[in-house]
């Protein structure tokens, strides 16, 4: 099911699916990626985990588990927690024994809206008696029209410079162009009809940048808490393991002009 909030001109439609992001329009315009062949999704999030594990799968205890391409709940139906004009609150809970994951967790998706502004706060919580590995990483694509550019607040995109043009053929290998540490507070997106979209990269220990090969028609500015690598589920960089009833929170904050 998917929900509307609005704060003046600014409106969010969210799916109860993922509690994933849908629709963001500021006056009238829309400035999320709708889907289309070249990717389907919007603005998933990544959690437990961000990117690809290796080999699709993972063992604890004795047991393998499947490991889909950043996680299972952006798939997952969340429930509608609260409900306000200008903000939606959604919660999901993994019980013990289930088979998409070893570790219980419960969460809370919330979105709050300003005159300009979208913020969505995660809070996860480990609900079980042992340590739980966790990523968290937000993945929203935005309408890129051609002659659109990326620029972060501090020099440090690909050549040392602050600004990165779109130009087509940029992600033509399939791979993002990844940042850890970020020093930029932010990276903005840029448009040739003066509109903009800045994604705030505080308190993320990477930040990558993402398109379709050819002329892409979006690009994604994703803020993460950590990074794909060999291992186990807590070797992967910079995963947090949450002690029982420890909770992690991340924001991510989306402004529009």
């Amino acid at each position: 099911m998917e929900y509307v909030i609005s704060a003046g001109a600014l409106t969010a439609r969210v799916s109860s699916t993922g509690a994933q992001l849908v629709s963001l329009k500021y006056e009238n315009a829309e400035y999320l990626w709708q889907g289309g062949p070249e990717w389907p999704r919007r603005a998933p999030v990544c959690c437990p985990y961000c990117g690809a594990v290796e080999g699709g799968a993972f063992t604890w205890g004795g047991k393998t588990y499947a490991a889909p391409r950043h996680g299972f709940v952006r798939d997952a139906e969340h429930a509608l927690a609260e409900r306000g004009g200008e903000s939606l609150a959604f919660t999901f809970e993994l019980g013990k024994n289930d088979g998409r994951w070893p570790w219980p967790f419960a969460l809370r998706a919330e979105y709050r809206l300003g005159a300009d502004a979208l913020a969505l706060r995660y809070d996860v919580v480990n609900t079980g008696a042992e340590p739980m590995p966790l990523q968290l990483g937000f993945h929203p694509g935005f309408i890129a029209p051609a002659g659109s550019v990326i620029r972060a607040e501090k020099p440090e995109l690909p050549g040392g410079t602050d600004t990165l043009a779109l130009a087509p053929g940029l992600f033509d290998s399939g791979a993002s162009i990844d940042l850890a540490a970020p020093r930029s507070d932010w990276f903005r997106l840029e448009r040739p009809d003066g509109r903009s979209v800045t994604v705030g990269a505080r308190g993320f220990a990477w930040f990558l940048l993402w398109g379709a090969p050819g002329a892409t028609p979006f690009a994604c500015l994703e803020p993460w808490s950590g990074y794909p690598g060999p291992g186990g589920m807590f070797d992967r960089p910079d995963a947090a393991a949450l002690a029982p009833g420890e909770s992690f929170t991340r924001t991510l904050n989306i402004s529009l002009a």
